[in-house]
């Protein structure tokens, strides 16, 4: 029996003894490992046979992230048939938010026949105990504890609900740190070292791109730079199919700001096989309109905005709501008022321009 312990064992040393435990937890906040010993300490309160912990989110089966003491079979068939049928994954996307639940108290509309009758009898365990850990938007972990002889009582129920608000503080300091931590993304050059701001856009997606969570920097941004923003953010997600954990991000440079894309591994607890955007500012170039010796209207200038981001005739028609035919006409004025023949000619014309 893993970290087992009698009931009525819990004296004044045991318990200076798990709260230094739970403090040396603590001190592993942000570290790869941080549930996982959360679980131990968890473990350590409450007698069971064995122990899990699973992430859930938004849109798609539930995720195991870790077990202790699980047979290969019982994870196998958890895995392969039976996550479908997980009552505490029905019973938060029932929104029935709760610290503590247990399988033999949990309500009968939320524990499908598959699950009790099937998978429970099969591993031959009796109840199932989990602390509810939410993280943002919907998604949660949860550490469980299994019980093979008998259904977890009220005194060990209650022991759970009285620590989960102590792994919750644990638990969210872990979450607001990792995600700073994603916000700190590498300089690519010495010059941006030296000017990089404190805090640096980071946005969280789930595996079907949902947006999960995003950092002040980020929201800041996005209304800074508006349409053309979002545009760049379409643009780069639409790259996301050739991404693999662990390897190199896509990146996008912009007027302004510079996208990051990379994927997140099938064990992040923030969001299984999602996705991490982080943004970081760019050096703020002189308006169109203020470079010297070009005299542009108001639609030009858009026009060739839009030209240095790279769109295509069909992109800025559509931006600037107006034909490809116009486009087309605009274009040529302009290749005429700096003195070109091509696009590429004007391209190089203003880069030029700028660099006066």
């Amino acid at each position: 029996m893993t970290g087992t312990i009698p009931p009525d064992s819990h004296t004044a040393p045991f318990m200076e003894q798990w709260l230094a435990e739970l403090g040396h937890v603590a001190g592993h906040i942000g570290g790869a490992d941080f549930h996982t010993r959360l679980l131990s300490v968890f473990s350590r309160l409450i007698p069971h046979q064995s122990s899990w912990i699973i992430a859930y989110a938004p849109g798609v089966l539930p995720h195991v992230l870790h077990t202790e003491d699980v047979e290969s079979t019982a994870f196998s068939d958890y895995r392969n048939h039976f996550r479908t049928f997980d009552p505490f994954w029905h019973l938060w996307r029932s929104q029935a938010r709760q610290p503590v639940a247990s399988l033999s108290t949990l309500d009968k509309a939320v524990k499908p026949y598959e699950y009790t009758s099937i998978f429970q009898k099969n591993c031959g365990f009796s109840d199932e105990l989990a602390i509810i850990l939410p993280i943002l938007s919907n998604t949660c972990i949860m550490l469980f504890l299994q019980q093979t002889d008998r259904p977890f009582t009220q005194k060990e129920i209650n022991r759970a609900r009285l620590v989960q608000p102590l792994f919750y503080g644990l638990h969210q300091s872990h979450i607001n740190q990792t995600l700073q931590a994603w916000s700190r993304t590498t300089p690519h050059t010495e010059a941006q070292a030296a000017n990089r701001p404190d805090s640096e856009g980071a946005l969280v997606l789930d595996r079907h791109r949902n947006h999960l969570h995003a950092n002040a920097a980020w929201r800041t941004a996005e209304a800074r730079h508006g349409a053309p923003f979002r545009r760049a953010l379409h643009r780069l997600l639409r790259s996301t199919d050739g991404l693999i954990p662990g390897h190199s991000p896509t990146i996008l440079e912009e007027n302004g700001f510079t996208l990051s894309l990379q994927a997140l591994p099938e064990d992040c607890p923030l969001a299984p096989a999602g996705y991490l955007l982080t943004l970081t500012p760019g050096t703020t170039q002189a308006p169109l309109s203020a470079l010297p010796g070009l005299h542009v209207t108001r639609r030009e200038q858009d026009l060739l905005e839009l030209l240095l981001q790279g769109r295509n005739t069909g992109e800025i028609a559509q931006t600037l709501g107006i034909s490809k035919g116009t486009v087309k006409n605009h274009r040529q004025r302009l290749y005429r008022k700096v003195g070109v023949t091509t696009e590429r000619g004007l391209l190089s014309r203003l880069q030029a321009l700028r660099q006066q």
